[in-house]
């Protein structure tokens, strides 16, 4: 009892000095009697802040709660032995002077943290816990005593309670359950935190653990066990964001906006999605959303999201997720498995129907339904990041329309995946929305390229590609869109087109009978494309082989491919021109291909050459010059050469009906004026490697007179340069054909033999004259000449038809004076010839036996007119038939030919009637020509006039 009494006579500031001692010794007990035997000394404040400022931290709230709990209620006890608990030596020596100073100079912590200031509503002990909470953290580092300390009470605070959860259970949590090895901020910091820095933080571990995997981990627990929670606290925190100072300024102006705590988390989920999408996935296919909370049991019962706002948060949630599939930009097969994953996870959100499996069969394929006016709403700029999560974004939406887009759109980038084109989803939304025409042409051409060129599909693969195809087209549905075609990604693009590209694929891939069933004979009686398009596709397929060929043979590369192509068509299109025209063209190349051929600069002849030339026939010509005796495989050069102008390379698919179909009386007269002028090519090269007596049997065995027959090929332009067959021009409408014949017939009189090829006649024909049988052949297919040629050139073959004549004459002369005078030395060299015999020898006569004649002049050629047109125009053949010999004979055998002709002196001194003078035959064919061209202008008299 004394020392209770002596309590009694302890002045104010003792007691509150001897409060302190007792709370710095964690003298519990007497700090309790004290505070409860001088009550009117300790008001509820100045307890909590003794407590606040000197009860160690460190020790167990446990000790302490019920005497907080007395304090708080106002019901406070001394203890059961409160004279044994108290000691008052501490102060006792104290003068009251002293102890007042003492008490001025004692510093006190405010009950209030300085973080809630502005919660000016809260109660002391509210107060009390919060900021011992925060000292003990601070001073100890051990918040799992804050539990302890808050939970007994949050029955007496909601804000307590909400503070709890939303505070310092995500703290510890984080610190001592989800991530204890890593560090953690301090419950100061933690409180700061407000907004999308908040959810960074709480989900930064997640992050780092999860980095580099393909799992989400413990996305959803962190979710719903320190997200969840924390947000909780989303209006205490706004509420003591402002200061009272912050509170009047909002009066006159308006703070920026931020977005609440729900919306920076689903903009973490949408950031986050684009970097780690299996997290994000993860998290939302395993986390219900806002009402999917773990609180730790501390919520007891209480909900703290209302249900409209439930409502608005759980759509929100859903449009987040499909805000997430629309930036996804991962081509892997694993992440569209993931993508397809929550895409059933949101239809089982909105309560929709799940979608198929993403490996179904091509028939059981979501399609577009004809109503679905989200098509009509949509624009590029939806898919835009800053717009992706707006809540009027037609394509995030969370309706069935929005749903179903997004699932059309997923199975359509694993449809490209599965044809060899992978893409991202967000590819795919962009270019569906762009709408592009050449964007979508380009993907179709390149789907049906990596399709036709890469490994070997059989039949039914290539059709449930088609079948791909045609549903990334329509989507499954028959019905067009306002300006498409159809509504899938392909729609732009008309059936034609589609179906035309899948032709090409077809027929790169080698699938020819499948394009008879599905082109050419279809089951049904509608024809996926018309007949005449499916043609020029085949025949185009063709050329593309052809023209990128290297070799013209059949057998080998490109060439085989066109061939093996066009052979598998053509009994399909049996009056098809173009069918025609390109077997003759195939036929061509294949039979050049045996020559050899470079063209300018080097290059070796390649088909398309022959495309690009504008005079196809001109390449036989180079193709003489450069393959020695190649002018002897005529009737191969001949075929070539009616082939090529059969098949007019350059205009085979020209849509102009004259190029297509040719008559066939038409086409005769191509093939056979093709056939001139590759003769009259081979003449050429004859005579260039001189060999005459070729040239001169083609001449006088394959340039027969034949009717007019047009030109085989569009005329060139004039030149300068010496008359060449392989590059003619002629711009007059005389018969081609006939001027072939007379101008090979006039190179040929013209050619010169040199001296090497007059020897190759043996000793024993000395007796016949290589060059007067050789200039008598000039001569005869100089007369041919003269028959054929136009009147307009008939003086330039006159001209060489004088100089051989005059060559002629000089032979003979000599031939006649050689033989004179054999014949004067043999008759001395006669026995008993002792002088000189008079001896009358008759005049050796050329031409027409024993008729002696003037030398003609031009105008008695008239003379014969009427006989010229009623004998044969070649003389010479009616009695030397025997004399003709093949292109394809050798040397000795046309020499030997000519030498039986060299001996017949018929053509030279036959006088029988039977023959006619070569001097006659000039004579009958230049009459009329003549006649009615340079006689009458020189005024000179007919020689029956003068008669």
């Amino acid at each position: 009892m004394a020392g209770l009494q002596e309590l009694e006579n302890l002045s104010a500031p003792h007691c509150v000095l001897l409060a302190v001692h007792y709370a710095n010794e964690s003298n519990l007990a007497a700090l309790r009697a004290l505070t409860a035997l001088r009550d009117t000394d300790f008001d509820v404040e100045l307890a909590f802040r003794i407590l606040l400022t000197h009860l160690p931290e460190s020790v167990p709230p446990v000790e302490y709660i019920g005497y907080l709990d007395e304090l708080a209620s106002d019901n406070r006890t001394p203890g059961d032995d409160p004279a044994a608990a108290l000691d008052i030596a501490p102060v006792e020596e104290l003068t009251k002077s002293d102890a007042r100073k003492k008490r001025r100079k004692l510093e006190l912590l405010p009950l209030v943290h300085p973080l809630y200031k502005s919660e000016t509503d809260l109660d002391l002990l509210t107060h009390f816990l919060i900021h011992r909470a925060h000292r003990i953290d601070a001073q100890t580092g051990l918040p799992s005593a804050i539990p302890e300390l808050v939970a007994p009470f949050i029955g007496h605070s909601e804000y307590l309670r909400t503070w709890l959860i939303s505070t310092a259970l995500p703290l510890l949590r984080l610190m001592y359950e989800y991530y204890p090895e890593s560090p953690a901020p301090s419950l100061d910091d933690f409180a700061r935190l407000t907004g999308r820095r908040a959810i960074d933080l709480q989900l930064a571990n997640l992050r780092r653990v999860n980095a580099g995997t393909r799992e989400g981990g413990h996305a959803a627990r962190d979710l719903r066990g320190v997200v969840g929670p924390w947000i909780c606290g989303a209006t205490e925190r706004k509420r003591r964001k402002l200061s009272p100072d912050d509170r009047s300024a909002s009066i006159t102006e308006t703070p920026a906006q931020e977005p609440d705590d729900w919306e920076a988390l689903f903009g973490w989920l949408v950031d986050t999605s684009k970097a780690d999408f299996a997290l994000v996935s993860s998290a939302i296919t395993e986390w219900d959303g806002p009402e999917d909370l773990d609180l730790g049991g501390f919520e007891e019962g209480r909900d703290y999201v209302d249900d409209d706002s439930q409502r608005k948060l759980e759509r929100r949630y859903a449009q987040t997720a499909l805000a997430c599939l629309y930036l996804l930009d991962s081509n892997h097969t694993d992440t569209l498995q993931t993508a397809h994953g929550l895409l059933s996870r949101i239809s089982d959100l909105l309560g929709l129907e799940p979608p198929p499996d993403l490996t179904v069969t091509v028939e059981a394929l979501p399609s577009c339904t004809a109503d679905m006016p989200i098509l009509q709403d949509l624009k590029a700029s939806n898919l835009l990041e800053e717009n992706i999560t707006r809540t009027d974004n037609p394509l995030t939406e969370a309706k069935q329309d929005a749903v179903h887009l997004v699932e059309l759109l997923i199975f359509s980038t694993f449809v490209l995946s599965s044809l060899q084109q992978p893409f991202s989803l967000r590819h795919v939304s962009r270019m569906f929305l762009r709408n592009d025409q050449s964007e979508q042409t380009s993907l179709l051409h390149k789907i049906v390229h990596t399709l036709s060129t890469s490994t070997k599909l059989d039949g039914e693969q290539w059709r449930s590609n088609r079948s791909r195809l045609l549903w990334l087209w329509n989507w499954g549905s028959n019905q067009a869109g306002n300006d498409r075609h159809a509504q899938g990604i392909l729609g732009h693009i008309d059936s034609n087109t589609i179906e035309t590209e899948i032709l090409k694929g077809l027929l790169e891939g080698s699938q020819f009978p499948l394009v008879v069933q599905l082109y050419i004979r279809p089951a049904s009686d509608r024809s996926l494309l018309p007949l005449a398009d499916v043609e020029r596709t085949i025949l185009t397929a063709v050329l593309q082989h052809y023209d990128n060929a290297s070799n013209g043979n059949r057998t080998r590369g490109g060439m085989k491919r066109a061939s093996d192509i066009f052979a598998a068509f053509k009994s399909h299109f049996p009056s098809s021109g173009r069918f025609q025209r390109m077997q003759a063209l195939l036929a061509a190349t294949h039979a050049m291909s045996f020559y050899s051929l470079i063209l300018q600069h080097g290059v070796p002849f390649q088909p398309v050459n022959i495309r690009v030339s504008a005079d196809p026939l001109s390449l036989i010509q180079k193709l003489l010059e450069q393959n020695l005796r190649s002018y002897t495989h005529l009737d191969d050069l001949i075929s070539i050469g009616q082939n090529l102008v059969v098949a007019m390379p350059s205009t085979i698919m020209d849509e102009d009906d004259s190029h297509t179909d040719l008559d066939a009386t038409v086409l005769e007269k191509m093939k056979a004026a093709a056939e001139r002028r590759v003769i009259g090519m081979t003449v050429e090269a004859a005579l260039a490697e001189d060999d005459f007596e070729t040239a001169y049997s083609y001449v006088v065995n394959r340039l027969t007179p034949s009717t007019p027959s047009p030109p085989v090929s569009p005329p060139l332009s004039k030149s300068s340069q010496p008359f060449s067959f392989g590059s003619y021009d002629s711009d007059t409408k005389e018969d081609y054909g006939e001027d072939v014949a007379w101008r090979a017939a006039v190179q040929a009189g013209r050619h010169r033999f040199s001296l090497s090829s007059s020897q190759t006649w043996g000793s024993a024909n000395t007796a016949a004259r290589p060059d007067l049988r050789r200039l008598e052949q000039r001569m005869e297919l100089l007369s041919q000449a003269l028959l054929l040629a136009p009147p307009r050139h008939l003086e330039e073959v006159l001209a060489v038809w004088q100089e051989c004549e005059t060559e002629m004459n000089n032979l003979l002369a000599e031939e006649t004076e050689a033989e004179e005078r054999f014949n004067d030395a043999a008759d001395r060299r006669l026995p008993g010839a002792f002088a000189e015999a008079v001896v009358i020898q008759p005049r050796r006569e050329v031409g027409r036996g024993a008729v002696e004649e003037a030398p003609i002049g031009l105008f008695d050629v008239a003379r014969g007119a009427a006989a010229a047109f009623s004998k044969s125009a070649f003389p010479l053949r009616g009695s030397g038939g025997s004399r003709a010999v093949s292109g394809s004979e050798s040397h000795g055998d046309t020499g030997r030919a000519s030498v039986d002709l060299g001996s017949d002196s018929g053509s030279m001194h036959s006088t029988g009637d039977d023959r006619v003078r070569r001097r006659d035959m000039v004579a009958n064919v230049v009459t009329g020509g003549l006649a009615s061209g340079l006689g009458w202008v020189l005024g000179a008299t007919p020689v029956n006039e003068r008669q």
